[in-house]
Parts: C-alpha cells; sequence; structure tokens
C-alpha cells in the first residue's frame, strides 16, 4: 500500500469516527429537548434551562494531528438530562478505571463486585426507599469487616466504591433501585480458611444486608470477583489495557442514577410525567455515588476531577498531549429543524477566536453575543 493509500485509509477512519460521535451527540441532544419538553409541565425553570443544554459546541480542531476535542460548551447539569448525564456516567466510569487501575499495579489490590437490591417500591415510595438504603448501606460499610481504624480493626474490605441505579418496570408501575458496590481486598483475602471471619460470602453479604435494612424478608444480593474469561474459558483476574474484568466491572458499576434515555420510552405519557418527578423528588441534593477507604485515599492521590464539580466538557479520557499545537475553532450550533441536528455554524482560525474571546464574559453570554443560541 502506497503513502497516498495509507493517508486516505487513516483520514477516512478519523471521518467515521467524527461521523459516529456527531450522531452520538444529535441523539442525546434531541432526547434532551425531549426530556425539556416534559419539565416545561412542571418546571419551567429547569425545562428552558435544558432547551440551552449543549446547544452550542465548539471544538478545537487540529488539523497536523487530525484530532478533535470538544472545550467549550454550556451543559445545564440538572439531574435526569440525558445528555449531561451520560457525560456525567462517562466521567465517573474514567476515573473509577483509573482509581481501579492504579490500585491493582501499585496497592496489588483485586476486586469483588458486589450489588445490593432490595423489593421494587411504588412511584410514591421511592424517596423513603431511597433513605432506607442509604441509612443501611452506612450501617453496612460500620461492619468489623469495613474497620480501618481503631482498636483491633481487622477489617478485610481496604476500599469501597457505591453507586445507586434505578429502574423502572412500566408493567408493574415500580421501581428498582439498587446499589453496585466494587469492594477493594488484598490478595491474601481469597485464602479464607485462614481468616474465615474476614471473608464475605454470598450467605454473609445477604444477612448482613437484611439486617441493615431491617426487613422482614430476604433482599437481593450478588457478589462475585471481578474476572473476565479468556478463549478457552478460563478465569483470567489481570488489570492491564487489555483486562476486560476491570472494565466490564466499571462499566456496570458507573452508571449514573439511572438511563434517562429509558424513562424517555414510557408510553403513558402521564405515568412518564409521574415517574420523573418522583425521581426528582427523590434524588434531588444526594450524593448518589461515593468512594471509601483505600480508594477514597487513591482517588485524592491521583486528584482526579470532581464529578459534581466538572463542566461536563473534559471527561478526564483525554490523553492527547495538544499544548503549543495551532487549531481551528469549529462552532456547531443545534438546529431543530428536519428532526433535529448539529449543523457547522463557522470556523474561526485561532487568532480570530482568540480576539474575540478577549469580550467574552462567560459561555452563555459568549455565545449569546455571537447570536448563535437563537434558534432560526
Amino acid at each position: 500500500m502506497n503513502n497516498f493509500q495509507l493517508n486516505s485509509t487513516k483520514n477516512s477512519k478519523k471521518k467515521q469516527e467524527e461521523i459516529l460521535q456527531e450522531a452520538k451527540l444529535n441523539f442525546l441532544k434531541k432526547s434532551s429537548v425531549k426530556m425539556a419538553n416534559i419539565f416545561l409541565d412542571f418546571d419551567k425553570k429547569k425545562g428552558a434551562r435544558m432547551i440551552d443544554c449543549a446547544k452550542v459546541l465548539l471544538f478545537k480542531k487540529f488539523e497536523q494531528i487530525e484530532y478533535r476535542k470538544l472545550f467549550k460548551a454550556f451543559m445545564c447539569k440538572i439531574l435526569l438530562c440525558p445528555f449531561c448525564m451520560t457525560r456525567k456516567s462517562i466521567l465517573i466510569g474514567n476515573n473509577l478505571y483509573k482509581v481501579l487501575q492504579f490500585g491493582a499495579d501499585e496497592k496489588k489490590l483485586e476486586y469483588i463486585h458486589l450489588t445490593l437490591a432490595l423489593k421494587n417500591c411504588k412511584i410514591n415510595e421511592l424517596k423513603d426507599t431511597i433513605e432506607l438504603m442509604l441509612k443501611a448501606f452506612e450501617k453496612l460499610r460500620a461492619r468489623d469487616i469495613f474497620k480501618q481504624k481503631g482498636k483491633g480493626a481487622k477489617g478485610t474490605i481496604k476500599g469501597w466504591f457505591r453507586n445507586l441505579e434505578i429502574t423502572f418496570n412500566e408493567k408493574d408501575k415500580t421501581f428498582h433501585p439498587h446499589f453496585h458496590i466494587i469492594l477493594a481486598v488484598e490478595k491474601s483475602y481469597f485464602f479464607k480458611e485462614t481468616n474465615p471471619d474476614g471473608y464475605l460470602t454470598q450467605e454473609r453479604a445477604l444477612k448482613m444486608w437484611k439486617e441493615c435494612l431491617g426487613v422482614d424478608y430476604f433482599p437481593t444480593v450478588d457478589l462475585r470477583k471481578v474476572y473476565y474469561l479468556d478463549e478457552n474459558g478460563n478465569k483470567i483476574i489481570k488489570f492491564d489495557d487489555d483486562g476486560e474484568g476491570l472494565k466490564k466491572a466499571v462499566e456496570e458499576a458507573s452508571k449514573y442514577i439511572t438511563k434517562a434515555l429509558d424513562l424517555l420510552s414510557i408510553e403513558d405519557e402521564k405515568l412518564q410525567k409521574k415517574v420523573i418527578k418522583s425521581m426528582l423528588q427523590a434524588l434531588s441534593y444526594r450524593r448518589l455515588f461515593a468512594y471509601g477507604g483505600i480508594l477514597k485515599n487513591i482517588r485524592a492521590e491521583l486528584k482526579l476531577q470532581d464529578e459534581e464539580k466538572s463542566n461536563l466538557i473534559n471527561l478526564g479520557d483525554d490523553e492527547i498531549d495538544t499544548t503549543g499545537m495551532e487549531y481551528f475553532v469549529e462552532v456547531y450550533k443545534w438546529c431543530q429543524e428536519n428532526g433535529g441536528q448539529y449543523q457547522k455554524f463557522m470556523e474561526l482560525s485561532e487568532g480570530e477566536y482568540k480576539k474575540l474571546e478577549k469580550s467574552m464574559q462567560d459561555e452563555r453570554n459568549t455565545l449569546r453575543k455571537m447570536d448563535i443560541l437563537k434558534l432560526k
């Protein structure tokens, strides 16, 4: 293959990646507009803010390395906004992967995926159910198996990550809230014969979770070591770049609350609105995911981006150093016509953009000054 063919293949692949990215962004923005229209019926302020979400996207395009990255946009960051929640879930997952990777490489940690659930609840019971679950988890992590400090502390669970996910059963009209938890342990943990009191079996986890919930039935518990199967079906535990077990565990554990997109598929509009309002009431102003123990310490050591304070632009997966490189600024505007899509509105050189930037105060004012936010 000659150089022309090589470059042509490379450019074609890059173009396909850009098309895929734009298709995903189009889909998320369409979904956020749908959600915003639902919000307008009961919270006009949040609905209007969500309509403005990601209406204009500014990308830096580095032609010399055929690379483009989002660097400016207004994100509403409203709970249940499909655009923002998807990006937040990606950031949570990227951060978690880095923490677990570092823990495996530097601390020789291994991991267990624990899922904790309870009976499905009615729509109007969600808030109380979430409150019960959060209090129960606090009781659970106060058990001896988690304790790392204090007299005689022998906790074999060295750290944890906890995330809340909620799904909705449209047929039964019930919520299924559950925790995805990653437990960090040392390799010696799995030699349960030498330390039976520090080993968490499925039965023991079930008993503890039942006691912490204070319920009179057996809740749901799933406990499994993080691994993946090789081509021969053998269990492999390794956390290098090909550690599919770790990636799968992170993907499962970092789902942010619920897939807001699923809520948009509820066919009964009255029910849909009721479900969304119930979730907002139950989940607003809560820390829905958290780190503890050694994983919390690793997260601090790595100085990772705060998921709650993030502008949701940089998602922590940008490893390409573009320092000193020249770039163009591509401006994409959301156009509601023809079913809704992003269209390239203008392209500025680096110098042109920097001149414009001097008159900027913040993202939203900037975009308004450029007369981009107004829909045709």
